[in-house]
């Protein structure tokens, strides 16, 4: 054991005589000794080295054929050669391979007997390594061989040196050896794990000590060995990459052993693992986040439906399509997975179902299980469930039951079609019982048993016109008949409005737009949806299916609750009505073979698949045929089929209609309940809207000719606008900012008086002064004053 001053002392007496060996190597036991030492030494040493300064790139092992060629350039001088230690920390191997080793012939380098020349190679806690390299040391070399008399470490130092396979996936201290070699002192220095990526992981052995130091070229044999419980996963269950990164994540806690869990949850972003939110998140997860997900249930099996899914899954990609589909392949399933499974499909968000999908649903024996197993989320499976229902109600199921069961929660606007009454009249809630239970089960059910009449409703527009002059809105949806008045009071109440007592009216017959035509297109106060009876006509351009249009009928009337939601806003009343509804009776009777075709009148023209027909202009009176009712309109005579008998015509309503092949169709024009009964609803708002008030951008306005123009602003939107002047009508029009511009022509008075009528209220008088232009300079030859 030597002391630092010792050292001193001996170096000093060496520069006086020479040695045929050059190099002195000193072991030290304590980090902060050597740092101090390394110190000392750099103040009494003539050069100091790094042996990084001989590797020929960053991540080569040094050339210590180098290091003896610049050490010719340094005769008799003192050399401190730094960092060889850690050389033979990092390469043991390669020094302990024979075909490869360098430091034991530079160690064992001999010099002339009167060279001065000294090599002086600090060393930190590296004896035991020294020791196997060199073997018994020459006798000769005996006394270079010193050890710092210090005290011994308490500390202990953990060096993981990984393969580049990692570097992507961890952050080291020390990102090539040449690095390590510089900044090793400060590194360890922070006694805390520390970390080098280099390509001469193959030259480490594992070792334990004061320096720990272990290799790590498998991410997937560290991650066993660092986790509690590693000793569970399989390395077959993912590839080195996946592997290597989540070394990234439980680098973190590399001070102490921590569970998978800890890994999952971190790189998730969680603090527990919820199988259904971290659904919520699927479409945004990476790969590795969503193979994590793949893992758990392997880690932590449990009894859930999730878990037995997740492990059916061969990868994590299969993931979605196996928590939709693999409980239809299975024998029993509790009630318990089914809700387990539907919160995940929901949080899933499928976009579409395909019909492989639909086949395995098919294969379920139970329909009422069918139902429990759609999650509503998609057209496709709502279109299914209204097949599967159609099927359901052939087989002698109630609507109500079904509705009150299996579809409350899940397809509201359905139910409500099913199990609802408006509450208007009660024969007209049985018939449209009957109705709509019929048309769900898609086939001809033959005439209503109970002859109706239409005498003790008012005819439509007189109800409407009570609201004339008032701020309302009317909301006119073709082909809305009294069929869908029980959905549309579900949807106005799901957003909180509730009418005023609903009214049933009378279509006028033919029921056909033409002749119920009773809004002006050009009126601001007016709304027309057509998109009902062209669902109900034809479907959609690529889906002729009839459940599918169903669906879609349906549907109208959410978004129609919406929108009366938001003309609301601005109005204090909204009505909605329907110019006639629409017959899918009708329609089948129009193919089917015991519904015989009357022959119309001669001279008349039939419309509608035979509905109606027109009746020539010299039919005169012409007495009702049997299951018809006359009709007169705009001076033309009609002959209206009274049900579902249509008169003698080519055409295709419903053609091809089956239980297997649901064929959309439905028509209109005749005098069925559902033709010809519409509702009035009339909404009036909450709160009264604040009254509009008027005035204008300026008070002052030019007149030219008697032409004035001025802008109006309102305290809000408003639709309608009729300003006069006396009997001097305004011309009227809407800025893009909202403010109206009101142009007069033929204007004599200085001060003009206007009356302001908005969105049909009279509103206070807008006064207005005149200012006469005076003589601008286009006019005045003599210089432009004006006068």
């Amino acid at each position: 054991m030597v002391t630092i001053a010792e050292i001193k002392e001996k170096l000093s007496q060496e520069r006086s005589f020479g040695s045929r060996f050059p190099v002195r190597i000193i072991f030290v036991e304590n980090l902060n000794e050597y740092s101090v030492l390394e110190h000392q030494l750099k103040g009494i040493c003539d050069v100091t080295m790094n042996v990084a300064d001989f590797c020929r790139a960053p991540d080569t092992v040094p050339q210590f054929d180098k290091i003896r060629q610049k050490l010719s350039e340094c005769e008799g001088q003192h050399v401190l050669l730094l960092s060889v230690g850690e050389y033979l920390r990092i390469c043991t191997k390669r020094e302990l391979n024979p075909e490869h080793r360098q430091f034991r012939a530079f160690w064992e380098s001999q010099q002339p007997e009167a060279s001065k020349t000294r090599v002086i190679i600090p060393v930190f806690n590296c004896r035991d390594v020294f020791d196997r390299i060199i073997g018994a040391v020459d006798e000769r070399q005996q006394d270079f061989v010193w050890t710092l008399d210090s005290t011994p470490s308490g500390e202990t130092y953990s060096i993981s040196v990984y393969s580049p396979k990692f570097k992507e996936a961890i952050n080291p201290d020390a990102d090539n050896l040449t690095a390590w070699f510089r900044d090793w002192q400060v590194i360890l220095s922070r006694n805390v794990p520390c970390s080098i990526v280099t390509l001469q992981y193959g030259n480490v052995e594992t070792s334990y000590g004061t320096v720990n130091i272990k290799p790590i070229d498998s991410p997937f044999r560290y991650l066993s060995d660092i986790l509690v419980d590693g000793n569970v996963l399989v390395e077959k269950w993912q590839n080195n990459d996946f592997w290597s990164r989540a070394v990234s994540y439980a680098s973190q806690f590399a001070a102490k052993k921590v569970p998978f869990e800890r890994i999952v949850l971190d790189a998730l972003n969680v603090t527990e693992f919820d199988f259904v939110s971290v659904a919520a998140r699927w479409n945004t997860l990476n790969d590795f986040q969503k193979n994590l997900v793949w893992l758990w249930y392997r880690v932590y099996p449990t009894d859930e439906y999730y878990s037995y899914v997740c492990k059916k899954a061969s990868n994590a990609s299969e993931i979605p399509e196996k928590i939709r589909d693999e409980i239809l392949l299975l024998s029993n399933r509790s009630e318990r997975w089914i809700q387990e499974r539907m919160a995940a499909v929901r949080a899933l968000s499928f976009h579409d179902f395909d019909d492989a999908y639909f086949a395995l649903m098919d294969k379920l024996p139970l329909d009422e299980t069918k139902l429990k197993l759609l999650t509503y989320q998609t057209h496709e499976e709502k279109t299914y469930a209204v097949k599967v229902i159609s099927n359901m109600l052939r087989s002698g199921a109630e609507p109500s039951a079904i509705a009150t069961e299996l579809l409350e929660n899940n397809f509201p606007a359905l139910a409500s079609y099913m199990k609802d009454e408006s509450g208007c009249d009660e024969a007209v809630d049985e018939y449209m019982a009957w109705y709509r239970k019929n048309k769900l089960i898609n086939r001809y059910p033959g005439e209503y048993p109970v002859k109706m009449s239409f005498e003790r409703f008012d005819a439509r527009y007189k109800l409407m016109h009570k609201l004339q002059g008032k701020d309302c809105v009317s909301f006119w949806i073709d082909g809305f008949g009294t069929e869908y008045t029980p959905l549309f009071l579900h949807e106005l109440k799901a957003r909180g409005i509730v009418p005023e007592p609903v009214k049933l009216a009378t279509a006028l017959l033919p029921t056909e737009t033409e002749y119920n035509h009773q809004w002006d297109e050009h009126d601001p106060l007016t709304i027309k949806w057509d998109r009902l009876d062209s669902f109900s006509h034809k479907g959609m351009p690529d889906d002729k299916s009839y459940y599918s249009c169903i669906v879609h009928q349906l549907s109208v009337f959410s978004e129609a609750a919406k929108k009366v939601e938001e003309l609301l806003e601005n109005h204090e009343y909204v009505v909605i009505t329907g110019d006639h509804g629409s017959s899918r009776f009708a329609a089948l009777a129009f193919h089917e073979e015991n519904v015989v075709a009357i022959t119309a009148p001669k001279k008349s023209t039939v419309h509608s698949f035979g509905r109606f027909c027109e009746l020539g202009d010299n039919a005169g009176d012409v007495l009702s045929l049997p299951s018809t009712v006359p009709a007169t309109s705009n001076g033309k005579h009609y002959l209206v089929m009274d049900n579902y008998q249509h008169f003698s015509v080519s055409g295709n309503a419903a053609g091809g209609n089956t239980d297997e092949h649901d064929v959309v169709g439905e028509i209109h024009g005749g005098n069925t309940v559902e033709e010809r009964l519409v509702s009035v609803i009339v909404i009036k708002r909450k709160q009264p809207l604040p009254p509009v008030t008027c005035k204008p951008r300026s008070s002052f306005v030019t007149k030219k000719n008697g032409h004035v123009e001025s802008t109006l602003t309102f305290s809000r939107p408003i639709s309608t606008l009729e300003v006069s002047l006396g009997n001097n009508e305004a011309t009227c029009a809407m800025n893009t900012d909202g403010t109206w511009r009101i142009i007069l022509d033929g204007v004599s008075e200085e001060d003009i008086v206007l009356s302001v009528v908005a969105n049909g209220r009279l509103l206070p008088a807008v006064t207005l002064k005149v200012k006469t232009p005076g003589i601008s300079k286009n006019d005045d030859p003599f210089g432009g004053m004006e006068l």
